[in-house]
């Protein structure tokens, strides 16, 4: 039997066909993946809500995304904060470095300590 030119072209457009959907499976699930969270690497999630900058350890201001050790050591050494914005206020962050944590960090309003009565 002799394959004509159109029998080879029809057989490899099958093959084509299948490698095409071979590839948009994988990109299915490569996608599937990626937003499922699977590809993270270093940054745990939050659990709890926002940290605390005034009371937060320095291992905990670290985990934050896009912290470096030395920023975290910058934050801890500002202490004691009284609104989350100081951090921009006092040029420890930058503002896009700033709204990039807003919804992470929290300071927590102390109490004035009462005078004997």
């Amino acid at each position: 039997m002799v394959l004509t030119h159109e029998h080879r072209s029809g057989g490899l457009e099958g093959s084509r066909g299948v490698r095409l959907r071979r590839f948009r499976w994988l990109a299915l699930v490569l996608l599937l993946l990626a937003g499922c969270g699977f590809f993270r690497r270093g940054q745990p999630v939050a659990v709890g809500g926002p940290i605390d900058l005034n009371t937060a350890s320095l291992g905990e201001i670290e985990q934050l995304p896009g912290i470096t050790p030395s920023m975290a050591q910058q934050i801890v050494d500002g202490r004691p904060y009284n609104d989350v914005d100081d951090l921009v206020d006092r040029k420890i962050l930058s503002n896009r470095e700033y709204q990039r944590l807003k919804n992470k960090v929290a300071v927590k309003k102390s109490e004035p300590k009462k005078s004997g009565s």
